[in-house]
C-alpha cells in the first residue's frame, strides 16, 4: 500500500500497528498481511491520507484471530461529537460496549497512550459484546467509512497546528521537494492565519528555499509588492541575496569597482531603493555586500555605514576583501557625507547594529538624544555588559537629563532596572550556545523556536566554521537533552539543518559532530516524513565528505540503520538504495558497519520482493558488486510485474539529459538506462555553472532531469530557460536509484 502520510501520522501509525496489534504496520505497507485484516483497514487510511484526520478514522486493533477492538479517532471536539453520534446509531450497545461517550484511555497501554498524545480527548473505543459481534461491527464498520467517502466535503475550518505546517514546510525546502512545499504552502495560506503581505513573503521564501534566485529576481511585481513594507529579517534576505546572486555575482570578478557600482545602480539600486532602508542585523555576505553597494552607489558617501557594514561581514577571506577594495575606490572618488551622529545612530538601530550605535551615543553625551538611544539599544540587545554601562550612566546623570525623558525612555529603564535584579541574564539570541543553555536552562518567557528563527540570521557560519570547539559544544548540549529542551531541539532540525548543512559552500570538517547529532535527531524519531529521509541522506553525505573519525562513522551507520528499520517500506526503498550507494562511493573507513547497513537493505528488498522493480534490482546488482557480494542476488525474489501497471518502453529512442554534480550516480543511472532503453541516447552533464554545453543539452534532450539538491543554483535557470516551458523532470532523491525512477515514470505516464 503506497499512501503519502505527514510525519506525524506516520509516527502514530507506526506505534498504533505494533505491539498488542497483531497487525503491524509494516505489514500494512509492503501489503504482506493477511488480505482480510488489510481490507478493513485500507479503505480507513486511505480517507486518512487524504484528509488527515479532519474526518472520523476509525481503526482495528487486531487479535490472534481477527479485529478485537476499534478505536475512532479524529482532530477536534467538533468533528467528535459527530462521531459519537453516528457510531452510537449505527452499532451503540446492540453490538458493543460503547454508549457514546469518549474513551478513558490508559496510560500503561502504549496503544491508548500514542492515541492520546496524538488525538487528545478526541478518541473512542469499541468492543464487541459477544464473540458473534465482531463481524457484525467490523461490517458496519466498512459501511461507516463508505458513508463518509460519500458525504459532500464541508468547509475545513480544523487545521493542523500553524507551527507544524510551518516546520514541515521549512523541511520541505530543505530537501528541495517543489510539490511537497508548494502544497504546504497552501495549507498555510488555507489556515486563515496568514494576511496576504505574509503570503507574499512565503512565496518569496518558496523560491528562495528552492534555491531559483534568477525566478525570483526577474519577478520584479512580486518583489514590488512587498519592498516598501517593513519586512522580516527572512525576507529581506531572500529578497536581497536573490538579486545579488543575478544581477552581482556573475560580473564581480570581471568588472572593475566602479562599473560594478554603475551596474548595481542601474540594476538594483534605482529599482529597489526601499529595500536597502533598514537591514535589520543580517549578517548574510553577499547581503552585507549588497548593502555596502547601495551606500557605495550614493552621490554622497557615508563612510559611517559603510564601515559599520564592514564590520559586521564575516572574515571569509575573498569576499571581504572585495568589499573593502570597492569602498577604498570610492573614497578617492566620491564626496563624504557631513557626518551627523544623531543621523548614523539611528540607522545603526534601524539595521539592528546596536554595538555601532552604543558607541555613536556615548561619545555625544550629555545630547539628550543620545540617552533615548541608549536605553533603546540596552533594552533591544539584551546585553549584560551594555546593560550595566548605560544604567551606570543614566545614575549618575543630572535631573535634568532625566526630568526629559520621555514616556517610553522612562518605561525603558524601569524594564532595564528590573533586568538587573535578576540573578542572571543570559544573551539567548547572542549565538547558537546561549541559545541551546537557554533552552536547557528550561525558563522561557519567550518561545525558543520564533526568537532562533528571528537570531539566525544574525550569526555568520563562517565564524563557527572557524571554532570547532564550539561545534563540538553545541553537538554536546543538543545530544544530551532531554524532556522539553529535547523537543525544543527537534523543532529546530530545520534552523540547525539549514545553518550548517546548506549555508556553506561545501561541508565544513568542523561541524562534523553537529552532522552525526543531526542524523541521530532523525533517528530517535522513529517514522519520519519523505522529506526528513532526504535531508538524511544530505547529512550522511557531508559527513562523509569531511572524512569522520572511525567512530563517528560507526555511529552514523549505525544511526542509518535505525532509521531505515523505522522507515521500512516500498515507498522509501528508492531513498534505502541511495544511501547505500553512498556509503559504497566514500571511503569505507569500518567496511563491517557499511556491510551491516547493506544487509539491513537486502533484508527489505526480500521481505517485499514482490514490490521491488526491475530497475531497483538492477541498482541492488550495482550496490552487490560494491559490497563485494556479487551471489548475494541469488537470494533476491524475482521481481513480478503488478496488474494495471503500464509496461516501460523500451522502444524509447529519444535523448535523455541528465545534470547532476554527483558524477558518480549520473554515470551509474546512465550505464543503467542505456541498458533499460537500448535505443536512448544518454548524456550526463556535471558542469559546476551554467554553460553554453548545459544550455545545448537542454535545448536538445527529449527528457531533461535535473537533480537539483546536488547541483548549483546558477544552473536551474539556464537549464529552466532552455527548455521553454518543457518538463524539467526534478527527483528529490540524488542517487542513481531516484534519477532512474525518475525516467521511467515520466515515459510510463506519457504512455497512459
Amino acid at each position: 500500500m503506497t499512501l503519502e502520510y505527514t510525519a506525524e501520522d506516520e509516527r502514530w501509525l507506526a506505534r498504533f500497528f505494533s505491539g498488542r496489534n497483531e497487525l503491524s504496520w509494516n505489514q500494512i505497507v509492503s501489503g504482506e498481511g493477511p488480505p482480510e485484516w488489510i481490507r478493513q483497514v485500507e479503505p480507513w487510511l486511505k480517507m486518512l491520507s487524504s484528509t488527515g484526520a479532519a474526518v472520523p478514522i476509525v481503526l482495528p486493533v487486531f487479535g490472534g484471530d481477527g479485529p478485537a477492538t476499534w478505536y475512532g479517532v479524529c482532530n477536534d471536539e467538533h468533528v467528535l461529537g459527530r462521531m459519537l453520534a453516528e457510531v452510537y446509531s449505527l452499532i451503540g450497545p446492540s453490538y458493543s460496549d460503547f454508549r457514546g461517550q469518549p474513551a478513558s484511555l490508559r496510560d500503561s497501554d502504549v496503544i491508548e497512550s500514542t492515541l492520546r498524545d496524538r488525538f487528545g480527548g478526541c478518541v473512542v473505543r469499541i468492543a464487541p459484546t459477544t464473540e458473534d459481534d465482531r463481524q457484525k461491527i467490523a461490517d458496519l464498520l466498512l459501511l461507516y467509512q463508505s458513508i463518509l467517502s460519500r458525504r459532500p466535503a464541508t468547509p475545513d475550518r480544523t487545521q493542523r497546528p500553524f507551527g507544524q505546517i510551518r516546520g514541515d514546510f521549512d523541511r520541505a525546502l530543505l530537501a528541495g521537494n517543489a510539490e511537497s512545499a508548494t502544497k504546504l504552502l497552501s495549507e498555510l495560506v488555507q489556515s486563515g492565519r496568514i494576511s496576504a503581505e505574509q503570503r507574499k513573503c512565503l512565496e518569496i521564501r518558496l523560491l528562495a528555499g528552492l534555491g531559483r534566485w534568477e525566478e525570483l529576481a526577474r519577478n520584479h511585481a512580486l518583489i514590488a509588492s512587498v519592498m516598501d513594507l517593513s519586512l522580516p529579517p527572512q525576507t529581506i534576505t531572500d529578497v536581497i541575496e536573490a538579486l545579488y546572486e543575478d544581477r552581482i555575482r556573475p560580473l564581480e570578478e570581471d568588472l572593475d569597482p566602479k562599473a560594478l557600482i554603475a551596474s548595481f545602480k542601474q540594476n538594483v539600486a534605482t529599482r529597489y531603493a526601499p529595500l536597502f532602508q533598514e537591514r535589520k542585523g543580517v549578517r548574510r555576505p553577499a547581503v552585507l555586500r549588497a548593502f555596502l553597494l547601495f551606500e557605495l552607489a550614493q552621490t554622497e558617501l557615508n563612510i559611517a555605514r559603510c564601515q559599520a557594514i564592514l564590520d559586521a561581514h564575516p572574515e571569509d577571506g575573498a569576499g571581504l576583501s572585495m568589499a573593502r577594495r570597492w569602498l577604498e575606490g570610492c573614497r578617492q572618488a566620491k564626496i563624504p557625507a557631513k557626518f551627523d551622529a544623531r543621523e548614523s545612530a539611528r540607522q545603526a538601530i534601524a539595521d539592528e547594529d546596536y554595538e555601532v550605535a552604543v558607541n555613536l551615543a556615548f561619545e555625544v553625551i550629555p545630547e539628550q538624544w543620545a540617552y533615548s538611544a541608549l536605553l533603546r539599544c540596552a533594552v533591544e540587545v539584551n546585553s549584560k555588559r551594555i546593560r550595566e554601562r548605560v544604567l551606570a550612566l543614566l545614575d549618575e546623570a543630572a535631573a535634568s537629563a532625566h526630568a526629559k525623558l520621555t514616556s517610553k525612555d522612562r518605561s525603558r529603564l524601569e524594564a532595564l532596572r528590573a533586568l538587573g535584579k535578576k540573578e542572571s541574564s543570559v544573551e539567548i539570541d547572542a549565538d547558537w550556545i546561549s541559545w541551546a543553555q537557554w533552552v536547557i536552562g528550561g525558563k522561557y518567557e519567550h518561545s525558543p523556536i520564533p526568537v532562533l528563527e528571528s537570531a539566525v540570521l544574525k550569526w555568520n557560519v563562517e565564524s563557527y566554521a572557524q571554532r570547532p570547539a564550539q561545534c563540538l559544544e553545541l553537538a554536546r548540549l543538543v545530544s544530551n537533552a532531554s524532556g522539553p529542551a529535547e523537543q525544543v531541539f527537534r523543532n529546530a532540525f530545520p534552523a540547525l539543518v539549514g545553518f550548517f548543512v546548506e549555508q556553506p559552500a561545501s561541508p565544513v570538517r568542523g561541524f562534523a559532530p553537529l552532522y552525526g547529532t543531526l542524523l541521530r535527531i532523525l533517528a530517535w524519531s522513529g517514522a519520519v516524513s519523505r522529506d526528513e529521509l532526504e535531508l538524511a541522506s544530505s547529512l550522511v553525505q557531508a559527513l562523509l565528505t569531511v572524512g569522520p573519525s572511525t567512530d563517528a562513522y560507526k555511529e552514523c551507520v549505525e544511526d542509518l540503520c535505525e532509521i531505515a528499520a523505522a522507515n521500512s517500506a516500498p515507498v522509501h526503498l528508492d531513498w534505502a538504495l541511495n544511501v547505500a550507494e553512498v556509503l559504497a562511493v566514500f571511503p569505507m573507513q569500518e567496511r563491517e558497519a557499511a556491510l551491516r547497513f547493506f544487509a539491513h537493505v537486502l533484508g527489505g528488498v526480500r521481505s517485499m520482493g514482490h514490490r521491488v522493480s526491475a530497475e531497483q534490482r538492477d541498482v541492488l546488482k550495482m550496490l552487490a558488486q560494491d559490497y563485494g557480494c556479487p551471489d548475494v542476488m541469488e537470494t533476491i525474489p524475482a521481481p513480478q510485474a503488478e496488474p494495471g501497471v503500464v509496461a516501460t518502453p523500451l522502444e524509447f529512442d529519444g535523448v535523455i539529459g541528465i545534470y547532476t554534480l554527483m558524477e558518480t550516480a549520473g554515470n551509474r543511472a546512465q550505464r543503467l538506462l542505456s541498458r533499460l532503453l537500448p535505443r536512448a541516447r544518454i548524456e550526463v552533464n556535471n558542469d559546476g555553472v551554467a554553460t553554453e554545453r548545459l544550455r545545448a543539452l537542454a535545448v536538445s534532450a527529449d527528457i531533461f532531469v535535473f537533480a537539483w539538491k546536488s547541483s548549483k543554483h546558477q544552473a536551474y535557470f539556464c537549464a529552466k530557460e532552455a527548455r521553454k516551458g518543457r518538463d524539467l523532470l526534478m527527483p528529490l532523491g540524488k542517487g542513481t536509484a531516484s534519477i532512474v525512477r525518475s525516467v521511467l515514470d515520466h515515459l510510463a505516464s506519457e504512455a497512459l
